[in-house]
């Protein structure tokens, strides 16, 4: 009945009634094998360890040195274009309540006067284009085809802050206003020089800019007249305001020279560079 097994070979089992010698015949045969094995797993898990460390550290360290940043410095890039300033300062927050009043005056809204001149010059309203060095000029929006300044004197973009320039514009306007007109249009300075519609593209500027960083806030109202109480939107509210005399300081300390020589300026590399038109 055990013929299907007659050429089946078995491997003769040892004759002692201990199993000591079986042991060892099997350890002799197969243990090297399955040592070599676990020391080779240990050593390429350990080497993949070791790897995984150091790339860790090395990307870490990247990551932190290129990405990780301040809150503040995280909200402006959100909500800025790139720009050279940010090489040289901090922009900072910080909660100011803006005087909204019908009838508190100060300088900036009086009417016209040297003295009120004078405190729109201080906020960097007419200040000279900036320099901008040519290794920040891809940053910050500039191309090679735009006006540059000459190699042997330091080279770079001439460029103006655009918040600067925005008070530039308001402050046209003040001066527009009609009980300011006479007085500017009579002193023929500055824009007052030009046609008066230049006046009109001032105000266009404004517009957008206003409707790019429109203002999330709202007016609540209060009360006034205790006799006879009304309700008024009250116009002093509290806003977030970045650092502005920092910019202000920057625009002027990177001012172009004032006097400059007739060859200050690169000439066009080509006829494309050029606009047929003022655009």
């Amino acid at each position: 009945m055990f013929e299907y097994l007659k050429d089946v070979q078995f491997k003769q089992l040892p004759q002692s009634e201990d199993c000591e010698s079986f042991g060892n015949e099997l350890e002799n045969s197969s243990g090297p094998r399955i040592a070599s094995r676990t020391l080779v797993s240990q050593l390429i898990t350990t080497t993949l360890l070791v790897t995984t460390l150091v790339v860790g550290a090395v990307l870490g360290a990247w990551l932190g040195s290129s990405y990780l940043m301040s809150a503040n410095e995280y909200c402006i890039r959100e909500v800025s274009q790139d720009s050279p300033l940010l090489e040289d300062i901090d922009i900072n927050f910080s909660t100011i309540r803006f005087n909204g009043s019908l009838f508190q005056e100060n300088i900036f809204r009086q009417p016209a006067s040297p003295e009120v001149d004078h405190a729109w010059e201080s906020l960097g309203v007419n200040y000279r284009a900036a320099v901008v060095p040519s290794h920040l000029a891809g940053r910050a929006g500039l191309s090679q085809s735009q006006v540059q300044i000459a190699d042997k004197y330091g080279s770079g973009f001439p460029a103006n802050v655009e918040g600067l320039h925005h008070l530039h514009c308001l402050n046209l306007l003040r001066q527009a206003l009609y009980y300011n007109f006479d007085y500017y249009h009579e002193k023929g300075e500055g824009a007052f020089k030009n046609d008066d519609r230049i006046l009109m593209a001032h105000v266009n500027i404004l517009r957008q800019q206003l409707m790019c960083t429109v203002d999330i806030g709202v007016l609540g109202q209060i009360w006034w007249n205790r006799e006879e109480p009304m309700a008024y939107v009250d116009f002093n509210t509290r806003h977030k305001c970045r650092n502005f005399d920092v910019v202000r300081q920057w625009a002027f300390e990177h001012q172009a020279p004032e006097e400059v020589p007739e060859d200050y300026l690169k000439p066009p590399r080509s006829v494309d560079d050029v606009f047929e038109t003022m655009p």
